[in-house]
């Protein structure tokens, strides 16, 4: 009884775990730390694509990640490649642009104050998107991959309790020193 307990404690765990990434995305967005909300939410096809399938190449699975859980929303105006070479040049550069990228360059805008929705358009090759409505697509992706692809596998979940975790001071241990 104590080792289920502890599984189903351990699968709790993990199930919160990944939630981490897409609550702080969310919670970003509200705070509008743009920055914050758009660079994890690039991630997040990283490392869903290595929980699944570590020893493909990055670019492989990270465009088989989002072919599998975004496409439908996104392409073909931002396709699976143009997502990972615009994460490429945004994470490594700090750039709007890349040269595999099938616009000149994209451009995030925040949500206008009206309510309306400026996202998904292209002018003069430039792909505009509303930050706040991709950054809680991706979110809602790894949420609902989670729920369908990650939580019935067990070598998902063993690998998600390897993910990097943020410990608070409640999880120090005081130092034992020997004389």
């Amino acid at each position: 009884l104590d080792y289920l307990n502890f599984t189903l404690l351990g699968a709790r765990f993990m199930l919160i775990y990944m939630y981490r990434f897409t609550d702080a995305i969310r919670k970003s967005t509200q705070d509008e730390n743009w920055f914050a909300a758009l660079f994890l939410a690039l991630c997040l096809p990283d490392i869903c694509g290595a929980l699944e399938t570590p020893e493909e190449n990055t670019d492989v699975r990270y465009k088989r990640w989002f072919n599998a859980n975004l496409a439908q929303q996104y392409s073909p105006m931002f396709s699976a490649e143009d997502c990972y070479y615009f994460r490429c040049s945004c994470l490594h550069q700090g750039l709007d642009k890349h040269n595999r990228l099938s616009h000149e360059r994209i451009h995030f805008i925040t949500p206008p104050p009206n309510k309306s929705i400026v996202h998904r358009n292209k002018l003069n090759n430039v792909l505009q998107m509303q930050i706040d409505i991709f950054c809680t697509d991706m979110a809602d992706a790894v949420d609902n991959w989670y729920e369908n692809t990650a939580k019935s596998s067990t070598t998902i979940q063993e690998r998600i309790n390897d993910i990097i975790k943020i410990y608070g001071p409640e999880s120090l241990q005081p130092f034992i020193v020997f004389g």
